[in-house]
């Protein structure tokens, strides 16, 4: 018995570490971002350098992820919204739903600018309560969808 006891105990901390589990044992898959450059892009005023983004399978959605680079992973709830910086197809509009998946909640809103001529697209996206969210963006035939635990 001491056994299992010490080996739940193991998983459960490797959980943890790994953001399967957050930190007060509740349980949400979060999508690990990938340390990549993104694009180059006119309407970006620096050169590209590596960060932490989320990014789909071939490449033509990405999504920061910058608040992993301060060494959380995890969102704060913010009231004016959380600003996220998107590259898309050139020119493509885009849409972005998010949905809580471990309990009931209001849908994610999002604000997005229109007219970004370019591949970069600014956003701001409001999480109506803490909890596990898979976000989704669509543009043109491309999606991107990751899971991401927002706190208080």
């Amino acid at each position: 018995m001491k056994i299992i006891t010490r080996l739940m105990s193991i998983l459960l901390f490797l959980s943890v570490l790994t953001g399967c589990v957050s930190a007060s044992g509740d349980s949400c898959p979060v999508t690990e971002p990938i340390w990549i450059k993104p694009p180059e892009d006119s309407a970006v005023g620096n050169s590209p350098v590596e960060g932490n983004y989320f990014v789909n399978e071939d490449h033509s959605i990405w999504a920061s992820a910058w608040w992993t680079e301060q060494g959380e992973n995890y969102l704060h709830i913010d009231e004016d919204g959380i600003k996220v910086g998107w590259f898309r197809p050139e020119g493509a509009e885009m849409q972005i739903t998010g949905k809580r998946i471990d309990a009931q909640a209001p849908p994610l809103e999002s604000y997005i600018p229109c007219c970004y001529p370019t591949r970069f697209q600014a956003t701001g996206l409001y999480f109506p309560t803490e909890g596990c969210w898979e976000v989704t963006a669509r543009a043109e035939d491309s999606v991107l969808s990751f899971i991401v635990q927002v706190e208080p």
